[in-house]
C-alpha cells in the first residue's frame, strides 16, 4: 500500500524538479547579463532585445499555458520564493475572478484586427460592472528602482522579455506609496488601450476607479465578443520614478 502511495508521490516530485530544470535551462543566468545590467533605463532595455521589431508583429500568438508557467517559475525564483501559483483558473483563462470561486472574469483572450492580442467579453456587461481586479491578479515587484524588474526580465528569452515591457506599467497602490513596477502573469495584461489616436469606436469601455486601484469597472454597457479597451494613460509613467 506504502509502495502505491508513494510512486505518485515520486512520479509527482520528479516530474515538478524536470520542469523546474527545464524552465531553468531557458533562462539566462546573470552572469551573461549585459554589462552594468542595472543601470539600464526602460528604453535601453528595449533596445538591447530589440524589441521594436516585437511589438509590431501583429501576429504573434497568445501566450501558452507553457508560456505563462516559464514567467511564473522565473518570478519565482528570481523574485519571490515564498510566492505560489495555486489557482485553480489557469493562466489562459485569467485568474478566479471571486474569492473561493473558479471562475474567471468576463473576457477571454484572441487576435484583436490591427492591435494584435486582446481581450474581449464572454457575455454581456452592464454599465458600472467590475471587468477586471488587478487587486486578486497584480504582483508587485519589491522596492522602487526596478532592479528585480530589471534582473528578471534580462533573465527572460527576448520574446518574452520584450512582451514584458510591453505589458508591465508602473503604479502606487496607495497616496502614501511609492511607485513600483506592477505586473499580472496571466491574459489579463492583454488588454489594449483605446483613445482617439486609434480611430472611431475605439474609445476605452472600462477604465481604472482612480490611479492607485487596479479595478477596472465598464463604463457603458459592453455586449458579448466586444474587444474590452482601457486607457493606458490612467496610470502616469515616468520610468525614471522607477530608477529607469
Amino acid at each position: 500500500f506504502m509502495i502505491a502511495m508513494l510512486n505518485p508521490l515520486l512520479f509527482n516530485a520528479l516530474h515538478y524538479l524536470q520542469s523546474y530544470n527545464n524552465i531553468q535551462q531557458k533562462l539566462t543566468p546573470k552572469r551573461d547579463f549585459p554589462y552594468e545590467w542595472e543601470t539600464y533605463t526602460y528604453n535601453d532595455i528595449r533596445e538591447y532585445f530589440n524589441c521594436r521589431q516585437r511589438s509590431k508583429d501583429m501576429d504573434k500568438p497568445l501566450p501558452t499555458l507553457d508560456d505563462w508557467n516559464l514567467l511564473r517559475k522565473a518570478y519565482t525564483l528570481i523574485v519571490d520564493s515564498t510566492k505560489t501559483w495555486n489557482d485553480p483558473v489557469p493562466p489562459t483563462e485569467g485568474y478566479s475572478f471571486e474569492q473561493g470561486k473558479a471562475v474567471p472574469p468576463p473576457y477571454y483572450a484572441m487576435q484583436s484586427e490591427g492591435k494584435g492580442r486582446g481581450l474581449f467579453a464572454s457575455r454581456d456587461i452592464k454599465k458600472g460592472e467590475l471587468v477586471h481586479n488587478g487587486e486578486i491578479s497584480d504582483i508587485v515587484f519589491p522596492g522602487y528602482d526596478a532592479i528585480k524588474w530589471k534582473e528578471f526580465v534580462f533573465s527572460l528569452p527576448r520574446d518574452f522579455a520584450c512582451d514584458c515591457t510591453d505589458w508591465h506599467w508602473m503604479q502606487m497602490k496607495h497616496e502614501d506609496d511609492d511607485y513600483h513596477m506592477v505586473a499580472a502573469l496571466d491574459i489579463s495584461v492583454l488588454m489594449n488601450s483605446g483613445g482617439e489616436e486609434f480611430g472611431p469606436g475605439r474609445t476605452p469601455n472600462v477604465l481604472p476607479e482612480d490611479k492607485y486601484s487596479g479595478k477596472q469597472f465598464a463604463l457603458r454597457d459592453i455586449v458579448k465578443d466586444e474587444e474590452i479597451l482601457t486607457d493606458y494613460d490612467a496610470y502616469w509613467t515616468d520610468w525614471s520614478e522607477v530608477g529607469m
